[in-house]
């Protein structure tokens, strides 16, 4: 039987207290393990630090100025000591057996560094269960990712400055890097529908994923085009 993977969860959080204990809870509820989870609270005018700090370990809770969530992000992920690192939105939850179901394929697969699996959405629930909006269908996002630390460090971190596409810019960088990435079936994350979501109040920076992109595309053809002799 293979050695446990140490596994630590970063959550970077605005004015996120209305959902951030829930999303907490869903992490401490896991079926394997979580050894930490640190909570960067990014400059938040709300009691968000507060919330995450009452909780107690194996929660660590770090605020910073408003930098934005990349910067708020790569401060989490930097501030966890396990082998194993996943990514949580403030107000997504995690399925209980969300770390499992993708630790088993890290184990059985030693060329995989990125493991992914399916979302769904909700904008509430009813017994504590989140009621469903949409079908189970694959969630290619930082919000359902779980990789090894090796990948993040090769990587690098998040970009600052991008309001919303930040995590598409380090997938593609992780993919311009050849880090291998695979998808389980099971459903890892609940994406959590609501009027402040980042991408509703930040519609004027949409333009980002065609920038960011472009920039991808950009340097691939540098990395494959003759060098002049």
């Amino acid at each position: 039987m293979p050695r446990p993977l140490s596994v630590g969860v970063a959550i970077p959080v605005f004015n996120g207290v209305r959902y951030l204990g829930a999303a907490i809870e869903s992490v401490l509820s896991q079926t394997h393990p979580v050894a930490e989870v640190v909570v960067v609270d990014d400059g938040s005018a709300d009691q968000s630090a507060a919330v995450a700090s009452a909780i107690g370990p194996p929660v660590r809770v770090f605020s910073t100025e408003h930098l934005g969530i990349g910067a708020a992000r790569s401060h989490a992920l930097d501030h966890l000591r396990t082998e194993v690192l996943v990514t949580l939105d403030a107000d997504d939850l995690l399925t209980p057996r969300s770390v499992e179901a993708r630790i088993d394929l890290l184990h059985t697969r030693s060329d995989v560094d990125l493991v992914f699996g399916h979302g769904r959405t909700f904008a509430g629930c009813v017994d504590a269960e989140p009621v469903p909006l949409d079908r189970s269908r694959p969630h290619h996002t930082v919000g359902s990712l779980l990789m090894r630390r090796e990948a993040y460090q090769r990587v690098g971190r998040f970009a600052t400055g991008l309001r919303v596409a930040d995590g598409l810019d380090w997938l593609l960088r992780a993919r311009e890097a050849g880090i291998v990435d695979a998808t389980v079936e099971a459903q890892v994350v609940w994406r959590r529908v609501h009027g402040a979501n980042n991408s509703l109040t930040q519609r004027t920076s949409l333009g980002e994923f065609a920038v960011v992109l472009k920039a991808s595309l950009d340097r691939r053809r540098r990395r494959t085009s003759p060098k002049l002799t």
